[in-house]
């Protein structure tokens, strides 16, 4: 399932050298790429990546095309995804994937897995989210825990980017991560524009915590589409002020 329109794909392919790489031989995905191309310009230099959420692994893939020296994180709670993700990157030393999820527990959560991988959560589609199917959804159970947790005894380097696609979740696992946020400069958020998920907060209560915790909104890298072409999602970068 997409939410961009032809003619935001064609916008991408014109402004970044996407279709250069293509034509190198690089597959990677169009979005990640806008992304990454954006963020590039916003944060040189990264030596950390903690990728939560990766879904099929296509962010850490281009993560690792544009930051070549950098260490990679990459998270997927969801086993079928998770393992093809652990096949395209078996051979790179610099890339370490999980099959967790995180949020503000230690333990397992009830997930509602989704046909279309990317929309699954560990929050349920909202009956007023107009953008999503909501048919062939299956509850699972996966492990959780805290990204302070996890990164305890791991060396955090300043110049670290956490990011964020996590479906609504994103202040769960904010609030697990508060001593590595201290740690970091840059955090990139999907903010959810409207309510697509039950029990999602708004997008000025992410927002204000990211404040709070010493971070300020430094630019949007990428948008998705909904229905009737209804701007949905943003993709966001926080620095650490």
């Amino acid at each position: 399932m997409k939410y961009s329109t032809i003619l935001k794909q064609l916008f991408v392919i014109s402004k970044t050298n996407w279709l250069k790489s293509f034509i190198k031989g690089h597959k990677f995905s169009l979005s990640s790429y806008e992304i990454l191309t954006n963020l590039k310009g916003m944060a040189p230099n990264l030596d950390l990546i903690i990728d939560i959420g990766a879904n099929s692994g296509q962010f850490t893939k281009v993560s690792n095309y544009f930051y070549p020296t950098a260490k990679i994180y990459t998270f997927e709670p969801l086993k079928d995804l998770f393992e093809g993700i652990e096949k395209s990157f078996k051979n790179i030393k610099n890339i370490n994937p999980h099959n967790i999820a995180f949020g503000n527990e230690d333990g397992h959560i009830t997930f509602y897995k989704n046909a279309y991988g990317h929309i699954s959560s560990a929050l349920e589609i909202s009956e007023e989210n107009k953008h999503y199917p909501k048919e062939s959804i299956t509850k699972i159970k996966v492990p959780i825990t805290k990204v302070d947790v996890f990164f305890k005894d791991i060396d955090i380097p300043k110049q670290t980017l956490l990011k964020l696609d996590v479906q609504g979740f994103e202040l769960e696992v904010l609030k697990g991560a508060i001593d590595t946020l201290k740690a970091i400069n840059y955090v990139i958020i999907e903010a959810n524009l409207e309510k697509l998920y039950d029990n999602q907060p708004s997008f000025s209560t992410v927002h204000s915590f990211l404040l709070e915790n010493g971070f300020d909104l430094n630019g949007m890298l990428d948008f998705n589409l909904g229905n009737k072409n209804k701007y949905i999602e943003i993709d966001l970068l926080y620095k650490k002020v």
